[in-house]
């Protein structure tokens, strides 16, 4: 009888063991995560619930942040080339939906940036740049299932934090209209008709390709810009909450058994 009774109690311990090691191996969404929506001649509507679930997107932005990846489809006349390519952005907007309200988040940033005219503007200002090649490169990803070979740059937004449960979210990306008759820099960094693709990144990833520097060793020396050294690290503070739980186990089982001798 007191076998059976020090068996029964085990049981707590071994379901919440068992609790807590399903949440951990599902917490994480699956990034990199390819989006079906792209930025067309300049726009992006990008519909982010297409492709991740809230649960996976509510991860993702865990941090603070969300990391893209650009691939660029531009056009390979002078002065860009199949090596080099350029396209600059005038805005970044995501907007969140919850069961607590409407959240717009406008902060980004890449690690490029471009003194450029926009059309019909009476003076240059300073834009965030994205590079690229024609083609695929030589990076391979983190993540199974996903190639990052077929990516070139890395946008981040930054400063995302929200309350309630997620119900949309929308990312609106506008490139810049340059005034191709200004300059080289404005022909270089203006779009063409072409589409851009995007990808969730993993911050892992996003460092990898963020560091390769594709397309901006072989731009030519006609075009300035300025690049400043970006480090995706994470921000400091707490660990991640299946960190946290994982951490807490061992505590939670010695606690029981102390409490049962």
């Amino acid at each position: 009888m007191q076998q059976r009774e020090t068996q029964f109690k085990t049981w707590p311990n071994v379901l919440l063991t068992a609790a807590l090691l399903l949440w951990i191996s599902g917490a994480s969404a699956e990034v990199p995560t390819v989006l079906t929506d792209t930025i067309k001649s300049g726009t992006g509507d990008i519909n982010l619930l297409t492709d991740v679930t809230t649960t996976e997107l509510n991860d993702v932005l865990s941090g603070g942040s969300l990391y893209l990846g650009v691939d660029l489809n531009e056009s390979s006349a002078a002065p860009e080339s199949g090596d080099a390519q350029g396209v600059a952005i005038k805005d970044v907007e995501l907007i969140i939906t919850t069961t607590e309200g409407t959240f717009s988040f406008s902060s980004f940033y890449t690690n490029t940036t471009a003194t450029l005219l926009e059309q019909g503007a009476d003076t240059a200002d300073e834009y965030y740049t994205l590079f690229g090649q024609t083609g695929s490169n030589n990076l391979t990803s983190s993540t199974s299932g996903f190639d990052l070979s077929t990516f070139d740059d890395v946008l981040v937004l930054e400063g995302i934090s929200f309350t309630g449960e997620i119900l949309s979210a929308q990312l609106n990306i506008t490139l810049l209209n340059t005034d191709v008759k200004a300059g080289v820099n404005e022909t270089f960094f203006d779009y063409s008709a072409g589409f851009e693709d995007l990808a969730i990144l993993n911050q892992t990833d996003a460092q990898t390709l963020e560091s390769a520097n594709i397309g901006v060793d072989a731009v030519s020396d006609a075009i300035t810009f300025t690049q400043t050294a970006t480090d995706l690290a994470a921000p400091s503070g707490a660990p991640e909450p299946h960190w946290l739980l994982l951490a807490a186990v061992p505590g939670l089982l010695m606690s029981r058994m102390k409490r049962k001798r």
